[in-house]
């Protein structure tokens, strides 16, 4: 790896939104095919939306709105360091015009919930608060405020105590419902009932807390919380003051948020789609790929639905720095321009791949790039990456793949020529040369002089220890920890938990190819090795035994833990440790004799172009947006960058830190300060020794864990068991080598 050079060169390029954006239509990567924008199976759309942007300047966060009459009402807010500064803006959809009113608080607070009424007017409640130097509450005064449609303050009550609310209860939710009843709650707090007048009579509480609150649009009342599984919704019943049969969503991450629909239904964002969820009948419906309008749903703030089958949707792109406001609106798919189409798959599309995908499309008006994402909605990654890869069994082969999962199998594939070399590609592209890659990644990443995949961003991933432990080590065998575990004291660990599925981890899945060796196919799980960790496993207990004592933090500093797993992404990541070790410390991987094992991790995207892609010098301008310079000098990219521009910018942006910045672990907390020099060069030397890719065999994984159960049991012997694992493994090799 070349020395870095001090510079700085980030440039940011500001986010222009059209005003109008049309969708492109959907193809499979070949020209002249089409098909309509689809949801889930059995739920697809004939349907295609186009944004159309509201000229509304500043709109800032919306709050609150409401569509009267053809006339939006929203209550906005800007935020500034000292105060808040709200907005009455009345939007006239058929003209474009618009007012705005400065809303005044009443009392100098801010306000923490609102709803319109239908006449356009609004009701707020508004919380003033007084705290001591250190951010404790020291009172709470909370108003209910009443505004004509206009702005103008129609009266102001200080309610606390006719609300006989406690100075520690903060308003989340306020609704009115249909008849006139106010529903006031606090997060986990019960949802109180007060009449018109203010007079409480009742509550409703609920097994699961009630984080998300809303009105469908036919007015019936809607919690949203997280469940089991996901994210669960339930009307409730404020005439019986309970809760209804919980309904999944079908939504495993995110927020809880949900929106009012029209009749029946809420609105949520699940992964890149609005959906709709009837909650009477539970029937769920895809209503749009968000992304199909080149948004990234992530941004999303608001959504809200129009009479005529449009979406109103407030969004604020937090890399650019920009908000707006738009409406879906339903469009006949014979009016939209044709575009190539190609498509890229991954197993929970992050960020960074939508930002990039969403930004090619707003600027080709010949390609478009469309997402596939295989996630499933109960986070099994092996289903995810076995639908992947039966689509591609089946030819169902996208133009690119997003490699950055652990367990995707992307060296079979590139052996079954399934994608292809990037090298000839990038020869042929006279802005970018293969040399800029840091010499380390691309030995990780090569295969045969070949290079399949193209990271953005990496983190490294090994063994932390203090360097008076590891003289003379280059790497943690199986044989070295063995040893190492004969010698300790009594009161000293190896590593913080001891049981069986954490030395398993330690001294065989990451340490895979001690006993495996990748490039000719062969095993050794009937070697002396194993069967003598297997048996040190067995002596340890099943599960994890939690015991109150010293922090972790502080058994590494006093040497009563050896040994500490971490990936490091950022030069804060290597201080801190530095810090909470208390001497000098290096970091050492897993492998076998002769290796240094410290693995490299894919951290943001890593993107492979497949041999079907027609298009692939289109293919190869995408996937070289992120190791541009303008991507790894952003100021939100994440992880080490891959290239030595990339590498450069990181290193400065390490010393010339503005101010210091808060880590903490346990009851560790120091305030990182600018990189030293030697900072640097400790960062660098265990950066230099990652050439090796970390990937977790789950395969192998898989028929070890099932095998030496019965030998963790008592019931096969530690031979019988190491035999069987090799035979198996054998048999896997040979047929997927």
């Amino acid at each position: 790896m070349r020395k870095f050079s001090l510079f700085n060169k980030r440039s940011l390029t500001a986010l222009t939104l059209s005003v109008a954006m049309v969708l492109g239509v959907t193809g499979c990567g070949k020209d002249g095919e089409t098909t309509a924008n689809s949801g889930k199976e059995g739920n697809a759309s004939d349907v295609v939306y186009v944004a159309d942007y509201l000229d509304v300047k500043d709109v800032g966060d919306i709050v609150n709105l409401k569509e009267i009459d053809g006339v939006l009402h929203m209550l906005t807010a800007n935020y500034g360091e000292e105060s808040t500064q709200y907005k009455l803006v009345n939007y006239n959809l058929a003209d474009a015009s618009s007012t705005e009113t400065i809303l005044a608080t009443a009392n100098g607070g801010y306000l923490s919930s609102s709803f319109f009424n239908e006449d356009g007017s609004l009701e707020t409640i508004e919380s003033k608060e007084e705290y001591d130097d250190e951010w404790n509450l020291l009172s709470r005064e909370v108003y209910m405020n009443k505004y004509d449609a206009t702005g103008g303050l129609l009266s102001s009550e200080e309610a606390s105590a006719k609300l006989k609310l406690d100075e520690e209860y903060y308003i989340s939710h306020f609704y009115k419902d249909s008849e006139g009843n106010y529903l006031i709650g606090s997060w986990e707090q019960p949802l109180k009932i007060y009449s018109p007048d203010l007079v409480q009579t009742g509550e409703i509480t609920s097994n699961n807390p009630i984080d998300g609150l809303c009105m469908t649009g036919s007015g019936k009342l809607v919690t949203s919380y997280w469940g089991n599984m996901g994210v669960d919704i339930a009307v409730v019943d404020v005439a019986a003051k309970k809760v209804g049969t919980p309904i999944s969503t079908n939504k495993s991450s995110g927020s809880t948020q949900v929106w009012p629909g029209p009749g029946d239904t809420v609105l949520y964002v699940n992964g890149n789609e609005l959906c709709s969820c009837d909650v009477v009948t539970g029937e769920i419906k895809v209503v749009m790929d968000v992304m199909d309008m080149d948004i990234n749903a992530d941004y999303l703030q608001r959504v809200y639905p129009m009479g005529d089958g449009s979406y109103l949707m407030s969004f604020y792109d937090y890399g650019a720095d920009t908000d707006g406001l738009f409406i879906a609106k339903p469009a006949d798919p014979s009016t939209i321009k044709e575009r190539t189409e190609l498509t890229i798959a991954t197993v929970y599309a992050n960020q960074d791949l939508n930002d990039a995908v969403i930004n090619f499309n707003r600027n080709n008006e010949e390609y478009r790039i469309k997402v596939i994402d295989y996630s499933t909605d109960d986070w099994d990654w092996e289903a995810s990456i076995t639908n992947l890869q039966n689509d591609i069994v089946a030819g169902n082969v996208p133009d690119m793949i997003d490699m950055s999962s652990l367990n995707i199998p992307w060296r079979n594939w590139a052996a079954k020529g399934i994608i292809t070399d990037l090298y000839p590609l990038m020869e042929a592209d006279a802005t970018f040369s293969k040399e800029e890659l840091l010499e380390n990644v691309r030995e990780a990443y090569e295969v045969d002089g070949s290079l399949y995949v193209l990271p953005s961003t990496i983190g490294i991933s090994g063994v932390w220890v203090k360097e008076k432990f590891a003289e003379g080590s280059t790497a943690l065998t199986p044989a070295m920890l063995l040893e190492m575990e004969k010698e300790l004291p009594e009161d000293v660990q190896l590593f913080y938990y001891s049981y069986q599925g954490e030395v398993m981890y330690n001294m065989v899945y990451n340490n895979m190819t001690a006993y495996v060796n990748y490039e000719t196919g062969e095993c050794n799980f009937n070697s002396d090795e194993f069967k003598e960790v297997l048996a040190y496993a067995k002596e340890q207990p099943v599960d994890i035994v939690w015991e109150e004592g010293e922090s972790l933090p502080a058994l590494l500093k006093e040497d009563k833990v050896i040994f500490y797993n971490m990936n490091m992404h950022q030069m804060p990541d290597y201080q801190f440790h530095k810090f909470v070790f208390g001497e000098d410390i290096t970091v050492l991987g897993y492998a076998g004799e002769d290796e240094d094992g410290i693995r490299i991790i894919p951290n943001g995207c890593a993107i492979a172009i497949t041999e079907q892609c027609e298009h692939k010098d289109i293919a190869w301008q995408f996937a070289k947006t992120f190791v541009s310079e303008e991507y790894l000098t952003g100021h939100l990219v994440w992880g080490i960058p891959v290239t030595q521009a990339g590498l450069d910018n990181f290193i400065y942006e390490a010393q010339h830190m503005e101010g210091t910045h808060g880590y903490g672990w346990d009851d560790v907390n120091i305030e990182i300060e600018s990189a030293t020099d030697e900072d640097v060069e400790g960062f660098l030397a265990i950066l230099e020794k990652a050439d090796e890719l970390q990937y977790q065999d789950t395969a192998i994984m898989a028929i070890i864990e099932e095998e030496v159960k019965p030998y963790f049991e008592g019931q096969k012997s530690v031979d019988e068991v190491a035999d069987i694992i090799q035979s198996r493994v054998d048999i896997y090799l040979k047929e997927n080598m």
